[in-house]
């Protein structure tokens, strides 16, 4: 049942709190059991001994030539003779020779005591009654006596829980100032983490792993973009060679062959400039990912894209039909664009035999659609080869969602889900 409780709160302070909560309420419960229980074991064990200090006075009257019934005082009858007890409490006495404790119920309960006493060279028997409840505690006694009790502990638990509560508030404000702070400089990799001086060992070394964790990473990054800036900047040269040498080749006469094959190298040469273009905006993008331009993804841009990468559909016979119901605003450029969309669209007429392939591009989201065989195991971004890996990694660097999922009527869909670009916008600054 408690662990239940903890499982459902969700605070680690809650967690306390509920924790607290029910161990003091079991050791108030078996604080209260005992003092009862010592309360009324030590009335018990006081009559006892006062009925056994009236006992040898009325040893002394009996030896003395007293007999049948004495007081001793105003609480306790001895007897040595059985006849004269009274008849509601015989019936506890007989077949006794030794007992001591109390009998009947309140308020006529007794402390009894049976027992034996020589006089002259002869055993008598001798039985006490005392009225004991006249010195034990009353029923309103007790009353008070529990209500004092359980208002002490109420008292103790609740100034012990305010207690705790700070206690563990303060204990954990280390932990939630790192938690603020790595949401809201998430993306400032430059911004170190801190807590106050007087923060537990634990925290300050925490925080200690986590600037180093942040440096690395940060040198990390700062390693793979000085890298696709300067791959980037040294691909343009030879890719001008090759425009260059290309050009010269259409100049001069050429077979037929010759002249497809030279637009072949033509369109791998534009392909790779769009490549490095896409590099130099994912570099620029991440650099100052607030700053960066927005944009409309217009459905021209689009068909574009489409026009640039159909060339395997013509040959297959797979027909496009795109259905743009409006044009959403992003941040990634026409290089990216051309990159991710490519790659999905190439991927959708590469699994489709014949049939169509269905682009639908709204405010929020770009469906691509094919009629091919589908996914035959579940999608996973490190499984489906470099294209997908490609389009997963941009989807993340843009904060958009890609799935990908089979179809139920055959086929298989990918989904880009842009986020509100005002919403990523309040998520990178808080």
């Amino acid at each position: 049942m408690i662990l239940n409780v903890l499982t459902s709160t969700k605070t680690l302070t809650g967690r306390l709190a509920v924790f607290f909560g029910a161990m003091a309420v079991i050791v108030s419960v078996f604080t209260y059991i005992v003092f009862m229980s010592a309360l009324y074991l030590s009335e018990d064990r006081v009559g006892e001994r006062r009925i056994l200090i009236d006992r040898n006075y009325a040893v002394e009257q009996f030896q003395s030539g007293e007999s049948g019934k004495i007081r001793i005082d105003g609480l306790t009858m001895a007897y040595n003779d059985p006849s004269f007890i009274p008849d509601e409490y015989r019936k506890y006495i007989e077949g006794k020779e030794s007992f001591v404790g109390e009998v009947g119920e309140e308020p006529d309960s007794r402390m009894v005591y049976v027992g034996e006493y020589s006089a002259e060279g002869e055993t008598y028997p001798i039985i006490l009654l005392s009225e004991v409840d006249r010195v034990e505690l009353s029923h309103n006694e007790l009353v008070y006596a529990t209500t004092f009790v359980l208002t002490l502990l109420s008292v103790l638990i609740f100034s012990f829980g305010a207690l705790l509560y700070r206690l563990s508030k303060r204990l954990i404000e280390p932990f939630n100032l790192l938690s603020e702070q790595l949401e809201s400089n998430k993306l400032n990799l430059n911004e170190e983490f801190g807590v106050s001086d007087d923060a537990a060992v634990e925290f300050r070394q925490l925080t200690d792993q986590l600037n180093q964790h942040r440096r690395e990473i940060n040198s990390l990054l700062k390693r793979e973009q000085a890298f696709a800036r300067y791959s980037s900047h040294e691909l343009r040269t030879p890719l001008t060679v090759a425009r260059g040498a290309n050009k010269l080749l259409l100049r001069s006469e050429t077979t037929e062959f010759q002249s497809r094959q030279v637009e072949r190298i033509d369109e791998a040469i534009v392909q790779m400039s769009e490549m490095v273009d896409a590099l130099l905006g994912l570099v620029r993008y991440e650099r100052n990912s607030d700053d960066a331009p927005l944009r409309l993804f217009s459905q021209q841009e689009l068909e574009i894209i489409i026009a640039k990468n159909s060339l395997q559909a013509d040959e297959k016979e797979v027909e496009i039909t795109l259905q743009a119901q409006s044009e959403p605003t992003i941040q990634a450029t026409s290089a990216l664009m051309n990159m991710l969309v490519g790659n999905l669209l190439r991927n959708a007429i590469a699994a489709t035999n014949s049939g169509t392939v269905t682009i639908t591009l709204s405010q929020d989201s770009l469906v691509i659609e094919d009629q091919g065989e589908g996914l035959q195991e579940q999608y996973h971004p490190n499984g489906h080869g470099l294209g997908l890996l490609i389009v997963d990694d941009l989807c993340q660097r843009f904060d958009w969602d890609f799935e990908l999922f089979n179809r139920s009527c055959g086929g298989c869909t990918a989904k880009i889900t842009f986020r509100s670009i005002h919403l990523h916008q309040y998520r990178t600054k808080t």
